[in-house]
């Protein structure tokens, strides 16, 4: 390949994720023979139809999920954006299942005809390239790290409708924590999403959003608190000395009518079976225990037994 050729492909490549698309192959010189001579090859990897992913070396056959999230807006070009689930992914926030297994866009462009999304046929195999049937103002989109998506609030709501109620308070306390929308907004927008499939469910738990919560695990413990009528009295409960240094933060806390403080702790798996991270919760658990603090510790495990949470800590507030 002429090296002007290969310097033109990689300054568009290198603004969307590694990809071109087949008209843009044509404007830098290239013919159909050449581009499908590429796949064939293996050089380029066909995603869907008209876009390439130029370069898999790097990846091992296993295509970044950021690639699949720019192929699916290069697939429809301008007036598109991320939207529901996947928005929520691209804002980082927690909430959304581990796997992703569909890329939602929607676009400016849509006319809704029908209420089921349409399914954009693919070349490769990762996640299905859902198409909502909504119509997006372009007032709506806005950028996130180069790329496009629904409005914070709209895609808080969007993207919570399908989830469980626990997935749901998560994904709520996670955008008031990282600050992508307000609870304000929050509520306007589900003044505009009534009458969609599942937003009665959404209803009870915006009241119970708190942004103080820092991991989906927190917000996992504290409904099952909630539902079992023992909610904390705080979260990120702080613990001082006699000379106000501060000891450790409760992920939850319950102090009220009680001579010795409660605290929830919520181990996530991936820091907590750290040996590291064990050693520094054995050391805190001491400093805690020294300052008169009580502590119950809970895992994922522990909050998909229903009522369990709830049960340990009313226990451990009988006890105290």
């Amino acid at each position: 390949m002429p090296v002007d050729l290969a310097s033109a492909i990689r300054v568009i490549v290198s603004r969307q994720d590694g990809l071109l698309t087949a008209q843009q192959a044509r404007s830098v010189g290239l013919t159909k023979y050449d581009v499908d001579n590429a796949v064939r090859a293996g050089r380029w990897l066909a995603l869907l139809r008209g876009i390439y992913l130029i370069d898999t070396e790097p990846y091992d056959d296993r295509v970044p999920q950021r690639t699949w999230w720019r192929a699916a807006l290069l697939a429809h070009g301008p007036g598109f954006c991320l939207v529901g689930g996947t928005g929520a992914r691209l804002f980082g926030l927690h909430g959304m299942p581990v796997i992703e297994t569909s890329v939602e866009v929607a676009g400016s462009q849509i006319t809704p005809r029908h209420p089921r999304p349409t399914v954009l046929p693919q070349l490769a195999a990762g996640p299905e390239i859902v198409v909502r049937q909504v119509m997006i103002d372009p007032s709506e989109i806005e950028i996130v790290d180069g790329l496009p998506v629904r409005r914070g609030d709209l895609t808080v709501i969007d993207a919570a409708l399908p989830l469980d109620r626990k997935r749901m308070l998560a994904l709520l306390d996670s955008a008031l924590h990282r600050e992508v929308a307000t609870i304000e907004e929050i509520e306007l927008a589900y003044e505009r999403a009534k009458g969609r499939r599942g937003i009665a469910r959404l209803r009870p738990l915006i009241p119970l959003a708190d942004g103080r919560a820092e991991s989906m695990l927190e917000s996992f413990v504290r409904l099952d608190c909630i539902d079992g009528d023992v909610p904390p009295d705080d979260l990120q409960y702080p613990v001082r000395s006699e000379d106000g240094h501060l000891i450790a933060l409760g992920d939850l806390g319950w102090y009220k009518r009680r001579r010795r403080p409660l605290l929830g702790e919520a181990d996530g798996r991936s820091v907590h079976e750290l040996p590291e991270a064990v050693f520094r919760d054995r050391t805190r658990g001491n400093a805690l225990a020294a300052y008169a603090c009580d502590t119950v510790r809970f895992t994922y495990a522990d909050t998909f037994r229903r009522g369990y949470v709830a049960a340990v800590v009313r226990n451990a507030l009988a006890a105290g």
